[in-house]
């Protein structure tokens, strides 16, 4: 009797088990290897931890999120310089609880006014991915600046503090900066410029570890602080402008002007005088009681949002995670809101893009009917979102409408990584419910000039432009590119909820994506450590046209993470996606975001182990 007892107890707990495996997301069987992040008063998650405790300390002397977001963002254009510098971008999205309103800055660069594509044409020109030929205006400080002003309630010499002891006093040189140094020794050779900002004296290495002091630097961003002094006297905002102006209008724009000048870059004074981060209202969609706010179609934001739109006519949660159903079907949204990114996505100043069609929820009915659930789709063919827009109604650009798409011999590189070129994010919720999200890059240590004795790598991002004249997204002057960066900002019920990025160029909204609904369809599975919800596997779909020169495409090519079981790799391959396994941990992301805890009002973070990001709450 006994024997039998216990073997029906054992059938019971056998059965329960399986009830719940049959409920976890099919795939996640372990616990997350980070400890849960939360606190009561604010969270922030970043890239390395010099970032992330900057933002952190600006929050414990009492700043808001935009305060501590600013802080972020200098000092990580410090120490993260395989990441981004200050010669970059950073484009943010804010949501001040005041207002309760989210604004988009756009902190992306132009190109100059002397570039246009008959000029690069002219002289064999490409806009390969280092060196001045992509050059545009740096964003990023502009973006700052404009958030601290706008938003922040301390001064410009309060958040660059610890930025400034970084570059003036050192800071520890992590393994990967040391080897993006590595990597671009050969680049270097032809600017003399970045030998003496990266190497020592003698020209050799420093080492991962070694204290590294970049001088030029500090002394830039310390003539930033003395024009604020000089203008503290007319109120913080103007004394937060005069640092910024003297960036773009003084005497350090006047320098870097007449750097780019003498190696015959298309750059005059105006460009950096009149250069402006735009503060525009963000594209939005709704998603089952949800609001996702991201940049409008100057950049791939908007991905994400039609993406929404075409998985929300589906159950994904009775798909079970990662399931082959499951995953088929993000995939195959994602592969016809790269279509129409590729097609109708370019800088509204020059393009009037679809945007109301493109996000109708109705033009996203039409757009999912074309998903066969048992076949993966080889067409890379836009949709018609001007009959769904009541402004839009002609296209007079090229169109994506290809049948039988067939990748580049040469695929694209979605993340743009090669531990030289990189990108990161910030997210930061602080007590009063303020949500600050920003992904900066660009002005790598990977093909960026420093700019004389700034300390400033030229940003580069306009190896996103196209030498095209067919295309929405080529070079014009005074153009913005097609940036890849999109923070995002989510509310639920019209309340704060979350900030969420990632680094990843075109990988970007896919690990967005991807983390997103592993939130909020599966938030029992990982409640309450966030970092389990990013630890779950991830798929990669290549099937666009790569953002990066020379514009790659890789039509049906599907990666999958290791521990996504093999039966789910072989019933896609039956479906007729082009898959292969690829190591745990290998899509080259780093999602990092911030919650509000719907029960508690607890301030929950979480950040990706792919790479250094790291999370904090207090």
């Amino acid at each position: 009797m006994r024997c039998l007892k216990s073997h029906r107890l054992f059938l019971i707990a056998a059965g329960l088990l399986a009830l719940l495996v049959d409920v976890l997301p099919a795939t996640d069987v372990r616990a997350a290897e980070r400890p849960p992040v939360a606190g009561r008063n604010a969270a922030v998650s970043a890239g390395p931890p010099l970032t992330t405790v900057a933002a952190l300390e600006v929050l414990m002397r009492g700043g808001n999120a935009f305060d501590a977001g600013v802080a972020a963002l200098l000092a990580g254009g410090v120490v993260e310089q395989d990441f981004y510098s200050l010669g970059g971008e950073a484009l943010v999205l804010v949501y001040p609880r005041t207002t309760g309103k989210v604004v988009s800055v756009v902190g992306q660069g132009w190109a100059p006014k002397g570039a246009t594509i008959d000029w690069y044409n002219a002289r064999s020109k490409t806009l390969n991915g280092e060196g001045l030929d992509p050059a545009v205006v740096p964003g990023a400080l502009h973006a700052a600046l404009t958030v601290l002003e706008q938003w922040g309630t301390m001064s410009f010499e309060q958040v660059s503090a610890r930025a400034i002891e970084y570059a003036e006093q050192g800071f520890p040189l992590r393994p990967r900066t040391a080897h993006a140094i590595e990597e671009n020794l050969k680049f270097f050779q032809s600017w003399p410029d970045n030998q003496k900002y990266w190497l020592k004296p003698d020209g050799s290495m420093h080492p991962a570890g070694d204290l590294i002091k970049l001088p030029t630097l500090a002394a830039t961003l310390k003539k930033m602080v003395e024009a604020e002094r000089a203008a503290k006297g007319k109120g913080r905002a103007a004394g937060i402008a005069a640092a910024r102006d003297r960036f773009y209008k003084g005497d350090i724009a006047r320098e870097m002007v007449a750097f780019l000048q003498k190696h015959e870059a298309p750059f005059d004074l105006s460009d950096f005088a009149e250069f402006f981060a735009k503060i525009e209202q963000p594209s939005m969609t709704t998603y089952r009681g949800y609001q996702v706010y991201k940049h409008s179609f100057g950049s791939q934001g908007p991905v994400l949002l039609e993406s929404l739109n075409i998985l929300e006519q589906f159950d994904l949660r009775a798909m079970k995670h990662n399931s082959a159903d499951y995953i088929h079907t993000v995939i195959e949204a994602m592969k016809l809101a790269y279509a129409d990114r590729d097609t109708y996505y370019g800088d509204p100043a020059f393009v009037s893009t679809p945007a109301e069609g493109l996000l109708s929820k109705d033009y996203a009915k039409e757009r999912a009917r074309l998903i066969d659930p048992k076949r993966a789709s080889r067409s890379f063919i836009a949709g018609n979102p001007m009959a769904f827009d009541s402004k839009v109604k002609q296209w007079p650009y090229w169109t994506a409408n290809l049948a039988e798409a067939v990748p580049s011999p040469r695929l694209p590189d979605p993340e743009r990584v090669s531990g030289s070129k990189d990108t990161t994010h910030i997210s930061i919720i602080d007590k009063n419910g303020n949500i600050f999200d920003s992904t900066p890059s660009g002005g790598w240590i990977g093909g960026a000039v420093i700019l004389g004795n700034t300390g400033i790598g030229m940003s580069v991002r306009g190896e996103q432009f196209w030498l095209d004249k067919t295309r929405a997204a080529q070079l014009r002057p005074r153009a913005r590119p097609r940036y890849t960066l999109t923070p995002s900002i989510v509310l639920k019920n019209g309340e704060p909820f979350m900030a969420l990025g990632t680094p990843g160029g075109d990988n970007q909204e896919q690990t967005i994506l991807q983390a997103f609904l592993n939130i909020v369809e599966f938030w029992p599975e990982w409640y309450p450590n966030l970092h389990e919800a990013f630890e779950w596997p991830r798929v990669q779909t290549l099937h666009f046209y790569g953002s990066f020169w020379p514009h790659d495409s890789g039509f049906n090519k599907l990666n999958l993470e290791a521990t996504i079981p093999e039966a789910v790799l072989k019933e896609l391959q039956a479906r007729g996606h082009d898959v292969i396994s690829i190591r745990p941990f290998s899509i080259a992301s780093c999602a990092t975001a911030v919650l509000i805890d719907p029960n508690s009002g607890s301030r929950i973070a979480g950040a990706d182990p792919r790479r250094d990001c790291y999370a904090m709450a207090y």
